[in-house]
């Protein structure tokens, strides 16, 4: 390898050489949030660390024009992007060590190899500490797909672990900064790494909450002055939740919402909602990311979601982590209401929950509270209204019963090229008899819009039946199918 110092001396120097910018890999500026989570019973082990990787300016290195990497501000090596590869150039000398490290290789299509490599657990956030005196980790490209332009590439391991990850072009792997298999921890405390933002160099965040930002996304859900009245008929209290003036926290755009019990910031991530406590609700310093999902109106049925019963604090027995549990998704329909199409969903679990879109719980609108009450309430307590000065979202006594009845939408069918177009029919068992009544064809919808291929069934005049509980409807399909 050439000396550290030598190499140390060519990142302190700036060179002027020009490169287009392919990706945010080469972009100065650019910037990766991390956050590292550990938590543990051996001498209470506690870890919340963020750190802030930052591409600067140009250096020359093996004749090739490289950004600058910083680790809070501490620099740690350079990256190097190149044919879709990215590579990086640790800036001190250790053993068995290479001159530069693939961490990416976006030239890679679905079954290919890749040869990577595994970190040790306990290397905090600057990989140049490595000494890579493992045996180097086989990756193969399982599938390749594009979101919002940006090549995606899921990847699975040979190791003993057989983790999975996904890469993403421009931004990395959601699991941390470094793209590379971290080995399993050996001191009994549970970790984590995970990629929390990806920021432009003017700020804007690009990645987000595992999401790549939607650039033409606008939130209907939020909106500055919206209001929820709940009622807590355990408590006989009524709670008013108001949604305040949006203002950018942590570089990414946030509402200041409170209530009576709580308070906090909503935000929206392409569609899903979360939600963010806010520190004068007695939040212990350094606690202050404590944010968990409070909505996905994208499920559907058999899909399960993992929702926050209670946020972790300190207590006399030092940290304790957020409770979990698990909810079954049982019902996701489309109901006409107030004259407008709506997501319903239901959701099985230690509590039943039903989430219109656009409004929110028909329990509790923050179902996410402090304290062990939250059990108790939630169960007992009643979504009244949702409006937005005059205009009225909705009121409980034209809805009287969200979680048992529903106005529900009836299904549609189209019949164009051959193919039997379904649409709002998640839920509904479809038979197709021929003219003799017998039942050549079964399927039971799971989605919003499904279609079957008329043309592969044996008869030219059908029968068709759609069936869910009592409701039943019949149509006729003619020789012109075809």
């Amino acid at each position: 390898m050439k000396n550290a110092t030598i190499l140390i001396l060519f990142l302190c120097c700036t060179f002027p050489v020009v490169m287009q910018a392919q990706t945010e890999f080469s972009q100065t500026g650019a910037q990766w949030k991390i956050n590292r989570f550990c938590y543990g019973t051996l001498n209470d082990t506690y870890i919340n660390n963020d750190y802030l990787y930052e591409l600067g300016g140009d250096t020359l290195l093996e004749e090739k024009s490289c950004k600058k990497l910083y680790q809070d501000e501490k620099l740690i090596g350079a990256f190097l992007e190149e044919e879709r590869k990215i590579w990086y150039y640790p800036f001190r000398e250790y053993e068995d060590i290479p001159e530069k490290i693939l961490l990416y290789d976006f030239s890679k299509e679905k079954g290919d190899k890749i040869e990577s490599y595994k970190i040790p657990w306990n290397i905090g956030g600057d990989l140049s500490y490595c000494d890579f005196s493992d045996e180097p980790v086989t990756l193969t490209v399982e599938d390749v797909y594009h979101e919002y332009g940006r090549k995606v590439m899921v990847i699975s391991s040979s190791s003993y672990y057989g983790r999975e990850d996904v890469w993403i072009e421009g931004f990395g792997s959601p699991q941390g900064f470094w793209g590379a298999y971290e080995m399993l921890a050996t001191d009994g405390v549970n970790r984590s790494t995970s990629l929390m933002q990806v920021l432009v160099p003017n700020k804007t965040a690009l990645y987000y909450k595992g999401q790549i930002i939607n650039p033409d996304y606008q939130s209907t859900f939020l909106k500055e002055g919206k209001t929820w009245e709940v009622m807590n008929h355990r408590k006989n209290t009524i709670d008013k939740i108001i949604i305040g003036k949006p203002q950018i926290l942590d570089n990414y755009l946030r509402y200041p919402v409170s209530s009576s019990v709580q308070r906090g910031y909503l935000y929206d991530v392409n569609g899903t909602i979360y939600f963010m406590f806010d520190r004068g609700d007695g939040i212990a310093e350094g606690l202050f990311l404590c944010d968990h999902l409070l909505y996905n109106f994208g499920l559907s049925v058999g899909n399960y979601v993992r929702l926050c019963t209670s946020p972790y604090f300190w207590g006399y027995g030092g940290y304790m982590p957020p409770s979990y549990e698990f909810y079954d998704v049982t019902q996701s329909e489309t109901i006409q209401y107030r004259g407008k199409s709506l997501k319903r969903i239901v959701l099985e679990g230690d509590i039943k929950h039903v989430w219109l879109e656009n409004i929110g719980s028909l329990n509790s609108f923050l179902y996410i509270y402090w304290g062990c009450d939250h059990l108790k309430d939630i169960p007992q307590s009643e979504l009244l209204r949702c409006y937005l000065g005059d205009e009225v979202f909705y009121d409980c006594t034209d809805f009287p019963d969200g979680i048992e009845e529903v106005i529900a939408s009836v299904p549609t069918y189209t019949i164009i090229g051959g193919r039997l177009t379904v649409k709002n029919g998640v839920g509904y068992h479809l038979s197709l008899y021929d003219i003799s009544g017998k039942e050549i064809y079964v399927r039971t919808f799971s989605e919003m819009i499904e279609s079957v291929p008329l043309s592969d069934l044996p008869a030219t005049l059908l029968i068709g039946r759609l069936q869910k509980g009592d409701i039943v409807l019949s149509f006729k399909i003619g020789e012109n199918r075809k």
